[in-house]
């Protein structure tokens, strides 16, 4: 039977990964470090970590790229 809800490890995980972080992440990045899949992390940061990150776009080279952070407190 699958498991129902989250899997408090994989978000301490990419909490972690964020926390070392503070300037954010792309998801790709949070990906590799956490050897998580990108979907995986998507879900996790949109369903269980809404309240806790913010998504920034910084102006790279021209490109809009989405890159996840912790909110500041």
């Amino acid at each position: 039977m699958p498991k129902k809800g989250p899997d408090m490890e994989k978000i301490e995980s990419i909490r972690k990964i964020l926390k070392k972080n503070p300037r954010g992440l792309w998801i790709r990045e949070i990906s590799r470090k956490t050897g998580l899949d990108k979907s995986t992390v998507s879900i996790y940061l949109a369903r269980y970590m809404q309240h806790e990150i913010e998504d920034t776009y910084p102006d790279v080279k021209g490109d809009m790229i989405k890159v996840v952070r912790l909110k500041r407190r």
